[in-house]
């Protein structure tokens, strides 16, 4: 009995000092994904900063929150619901996102800070080159959940996995839809 109880006791003890220093310990994730989209700036900025293009063409980002304004200038906000790698979905539900733009620059910059089970800031920069638009993605966040932050040390590769499953859904997206776009004559 007494072996039971300490054995119970010892357990509880390692998980309250995994969550505490889960919560101490605190992984960055720097990262960094570039993409280049067969259509001009405009085009792109504008399926980018619109509620309803996203919606379209990046399903992985879904767009749970919307305050109906779609013109994007500081202080708009946007929250995500994001749907991971399938191989990471079995193990982890979707996690939410809420974005706060800080600076805009249209057709060249856009920063947010990101909070929710992420925290932290996002950077895109736009820059057209012979082939179409550059997009340049810098994310510089962290985990919020303490037990997931911890789990990061051991798991970062299925997290990168993860993220990048996202971002290349999301560029294969965005270049149909601009092409799409393109054809329709809406570009």
């Amino acid at each position: 009995m007494k072996a039971r109880t300490r054995a119970g006791i010892a357990c509880a003890l390692g998980v309250v000092g995994g969550v505490v220093i889960g919560s101490r310990a605190v992984k960055i994730y720097d990262w960094r994904t570039e993409w280049i989209i067969p259509a001009p700036i405009p085009v792109v900025y504008e399926a980018m900063t619109s509620r309803e293009a996203v919606r379209e063409w990046w399903p992985d980002m879904e767009l749970v929150e919307d305050n109906g304004d779609d013109d994007l200038r500081v202080g708009s906000t946007v929250s995500f619901r994001v749907h991971q790698a399938p191989e990471v979905a079995r193990l982890a539900p979707p996690f939410r996102i809420h974005c706060l733009y800080t600076d805009v620059e249209p057709q060249k910059r856009l920063r947010e800070t990101v909070n929710g089970d992420l925290s932290g800031v996002l950077e895109t920069l736009f820059h057209e080159q012979q082939d179409g638009t550059h997009i340049t993605f810098s994310w510089y966040v962290r985990v919020t959940n303490p037990a997931l932050n911890l789990l990061g040390y051991a798991a970062e590769r299925m997290y990168r996995h993860s993220h990048d499953s996202v971002m290349k859904s999301g560029e294969k997206g965005l270049s149909e839809y601009c092409k799409r776009r393109a054809a329709s004559g809406s570009a």
